[in-house]
């Protein structure tokens, strides 16, 4: 499960050729001319957001830019690129703004920003703020509760945003050691889940219901793979059925994980693809134990509930390569 990658780099580029840097970013980079915030929107981890700007700021201020360029290339080979060039003869002072870093974050929001200010020093900004205050030494430490393995909106980002004055380098380090502690202190329960999920399958597609439960759990980053192993199932008394086991480490509620196998047990269309058993401490979790309500209901209507709500957080993309993989069941 990821929880930490680093964000795009912010590169100032003072010149008085302002169109001339432009087409040469946009030809030579394969740059896209933006504003801050669609750039923002689109960047990745690999990405570079280029200001150009005329040659007296001396501070990285968003509001100097005359263009913005998203480069999808980290801004070391931006650099190299432009050096390597005539272009660079145009170049009056390139200034590096703050390093960026993503973490995803789980339970109380303003308990985790307040341990990670404490203890790294940080300031409260917005990403503007951050940028113009922050310098190349600094990084700017976004959260969010959304997977991080893809491009984030500027929506799927908590506020505020943490400027610390550390390098990159330095922030990675101690977080990859402490950034699992920080996120179970802020967990309600202060702590994590151990999940059992049983497969049962009276077609015996093991292994391609299997690649479509780690398929969701990986795009969704929903906890850690501990263990896999063949068990029998007491579906009745005096009666057993062979079932592969999955042992899951999460920090979201077996609730919420029961949530997501019921979407993956049905198709939309009502159409019941599998069977898959959630147990916490040696319980087995009922989907009627996910709402409690009264009066009559339907598995089927419910999981195409869940189902609906599973697709609004994957990617098209996603949906299609779940779709292709449970259509395979069927050949």
């Amino acid at each position: 499960m990821l929880y930490l990658r680093m964000g795009p780099r912010f590169l100032f580029i003072r010149t008085e050729a302002i169109e001339k840097m432009k087409k040469f970013i946009l030809s030579e980079l394969n740059g896209k001319a933006t504003t801050f915030h669609e750039g923002l929107n689109s960047a990745t981890e690999d990405s570079t957001l280029c200001f150009l700007t005329d040659t007296k700021p001396v501070k990285t201020c968003i509001e100097d830019a005359k263009e913005i360029i998203l480069v999808n290339e980290v801004a070391s080979v931006c650099l190299s690129v432009i050096i390597n060039s005539h272009i660079n003869e145009l170049v009056y002072r390139v200034d590096m703004g703050p390093a960026s870093m993503v973490m995803r974050i789980a339970g109380d929001e303003s308990k985790i920003i307040k341990k990670l200010q404490e203890s790294y020093q940080g300031q409260l900004v917005n990403w503007i703020e951050g940028i113009r205050k922050g310098e190349k030494g600094d990084t700017l430490l976004a959260l969010t509760d959304k997977p991080i393995n893809g491009p984030l909106s500027e929506m799927d980002f908590i506020q505020p945003t943490l400027l610390l004055p550390f390098n990159a380098s330095y922030i990675q380090k101690r977080l990859r050691v402490e950034g699992l502690r920080f996120i179970t202190q802020s967990l309600e329960s202060g702590e994590w889940y151990e999940l059992r999920i049983n497969i049962y399958d009276s077609y015996g597609k093991y292994e391609k219901h299997y690649d479509r439960l780690i398929y969701i759990l990986s795009r969704l980053e929903m906890g850690m793979i501990l263990g896999e192993t063949w068990t029998r199932d007491h579906a009745l008394i005096l009666y057993s059925v062979l079932a592969f086991q999955v042992r899951l480490f999460t920090f979201f509620t077996p609730t919420e994980i029961k949530k997501l196998l019921m979407a993956l047990e049905y198709t939309m269309e009502g159409e019941r693809l599998v069977d898959f058993d959630l147990y916490y401490r040696n319980k087995k979790i009922s989907w009627v134990d996910i709402e409690k309500v009264k009066g009559k209901r339907s598995k089927i209507d419910e999981s195409r509930k869940y189902r609906q709500q599973l697709y609004e957080k994957l990617t098209e993309e996603d949906i299609l390569q779940l779709t292709e993989m449970e259509n395979s069941n069927t050949r």
